[in-house]
């Protein structure tokens, strides 16, 4: 199993910088017209997921030091979120999986794979635009398995407040995450399989 460090800088770059991404796409698929609360939530929920995550040292200690590299790069968050279109972000993420899978290893492949899937779910679940605009049924129970992220629900069993353009992108990046290396149990476990 190779080091992070083996990575050249851009190749590092691109894979610190995917997670985010992915949040930043799925938060921009579904917006509420003429305000920005669900956009707010969704900001919210994706910077205490990259905290959090950051935090799982112990059991996924190479996605936690991604999610650490992650909030080290604050700077470089704007930057980022202008090249959070479908086809880039899609791209980025299978280059991204590869370059773990090929240079890192097998386990640092399934880590990372289980940290986008849980970005991308953290972030779509976090704002209820379909049946809960103002969002007042939804938030405590999905505050109360995101410091968890291991178990996040799947998406079979995804809460309702997630509109339909928002579970069809998720399942745009579970298409990429499957076509990727072998199905990871985490993957496999959390996208309804």
């Amino acid at each position: 199993m190779g080091k992070f460090s083996d990575l050249s800088k851009e190749e590092q770059l691109l894979v610190i910088s995917v997670p985010y991404r992915i949040g930043n796409w799925i938060s921009s698929i579904d917006d509420i017209e003429q305000t920005a609360r669900d956009d707010k939530r969704e900001k919210k929920a994706l910077e205490m997921a990259i905290g959090r995550m950051a935090d799982a040292h112990r059991k996924m200690p190479f996605a936690a030091n991604i999610m650490k590299s992650i909030e080290k790069c604050r700077g470089q968050w704007p930057v980022w979120e202008q090249n959070t279109s479908e086809e880039a972000v899609l791209q980025d993420a299978s280059t991204a999986i590869d370059l773990c899978q090929s240079k890192l290893g097998a386990g640092a492949a399934k880590q990372y794979k289980h940290a986008v899937w849980q970005i991308a779910m953290i972030v779509a679940q976090s704002f209820g635009e379909q049946i809960d605009p103002d969002n007042e049924m939804h938030v405590d129970h999905f505050f109360q398995w995101l410091g968890g992220f291991f178990s996040a629900p799947s998406l079979k069993k995804a809460p309702e407040n997630m509109s339909e353009k928002e579970k069809i992108a998720l399942k745009k990046l579970r298409a990429i995450l499957k076509e990727q290396g072998t199905s990871t149990a985490g993957t496999q476990n959390n996208s309804g399989e």
